[in-house]
């Protein structure tokens, strides 16, 4: 599901950005206009697994140290993150005689950086660096909220993490959102917004531990599937459909695949978000490319495009090997460490202000 997801917003970054997709445009443009609408619907792929990813996480831990983990997860997206940008800034400065349109981001400023870096460059209204960049915003904000009502209903020791009031407030939040905060896309900035597809992948983890659980999940799911009769939105029937495949599925262990094969959609889901974070920084070579050679015509618009596709897949899983798998094994440790021993040590109003 990750890498036909990722494949589903590479190219959809490419249909509404570049020349190419203008030449593309120029002879089908209600081909592409549809093919634009829908795969930009691969975001709910993305936030209905996250959430059921960190479920499995909730259900494993012993206690919730709040700033720690948030810590952690800064560190598991924000450095292959910076590093995406910086490779979209050198490319925006070299390749600037040949692109042109509005959709170029321009060169930030240094506040313009700073926000992208802490993640609020939506809450700020900051220009984009690169296409997509507000989604890994939205992870950690999604993240970030979970974990505090985690913290919030494990205070005492002698209660699970992924306790039955955590569970009915995801739930009620889940609802709220579905049927209210979704509703209105100025929210869309905001985790409110998009809480109701990733809780349901969170209750369709938890759903295969107990029987109540999974009838909350059901639960939850089918007043879900209610606000979309009341209001249609195809964004939410396919979450709701991707967390009842999950429900349905993830415990399968696939045994009519080979090992091989295994293994082979296990390293392209997991360069899903390599393949993510880099390949606007194509769509600008291709697209300065495209420009320079002053291309033209369908034939050489689709080479382009299957050019650019293998090219997204190649640098993905390159980047994933060579470079994300090493940042995600230093996770920065000494710097949270250092957080950890001012916890430690007591060290209240400095650890309280940052």
């Amino acid at each position: 599901m990750k890498f036909f997801g990722a494949q589903c917003i590479l190219l959809h970054h490419l249909s509404i950005y570049s020349p190419i997709a203008q030449e593309i445009g120029f002879y089908y443009p209600l081909a592409l206009d549809e093919f634009s609408e829908l795969s930009r619907l691969a975001v709910q792929v993305f936030l209905v697994i996250s959430g059921f990813l960190v479920a499995k996480a909730l259900s494993k831990m012993k206690a919730v140290h709040l700033s720690s983990l948030l810590l952690k997860r800064y560190a598991r997206l924000a450095p292959f993150f910076l590093l995406s940008l910086c490779m979209c800034v050198i490319a925006s400065v070299l390749l600037q005689d040949y692109l042109w349109g509005s959709w170029v981001p321009e060169v930030p400023t240094l506040l313009g950086f700073l926000a992208h870096a802490f993640l609020v460059q939506s809450l700020l209204d900051v220009p984009a660096i690169s296409s997509g960049v507000w989604y890994v915003a939205i992870d950690f904000q999604l993240f970030a909220l979970t974990m505090f009502l985690a913290w919030v209903f494990s205070s005492n020791e002698k209660i699970r993490v992924d306790n039955a009031k955590l569970k009915l407030m995801l739930s009620l939040l889940c609802l709220a959102s579905l049927w209210f905060f979704n509703r209105f896309e100025s929210l869309d900035n905001w985790a409110i917004y998009f809480v109701g597809s990733y809780v349901m992948g969170m209750l369709a983890s938890w759903a295969s531990e107990s029987r109540v659980n999974q009838r909350l999940f059901l639960f939850t799911w089918g007043l879900g599937l209610l606000s979309i009769l009341y209001e249609p939105r195809i964004r939410i029937a396919l979450a709701l459909t991707v967390a009842m495949a999950l429900f349905l599925m993830a415990d399968n262990a696939g045994d009519f695949l080979s090992q091989r094969t295994k293994a082979l959609l296990a390293t392209l889901g997991d360069s899903a978000y390599a393949v993510f974070l880099n390949h606007f920084v194509l769509i600008l070579l291709y697209s300065a490319l495209w420009d320079a050679l002053k291309m033209e015509g369908l034939k050489a618009a689709f080479a382009m495009v299957v050019l650019y596709w293998l090219s997204a897949l190649t640098l993905g899983a390159y980047l994933h090997r060579r470079l994300e798998m090493q940042l995600v094994r230093l996770q920065w440790t000494p710097i949270v460490n250092f957080f950890q021993r001012l916890r430690l040590r007591h060290a209240t109003e400095l650890y309280k202000a940052i």
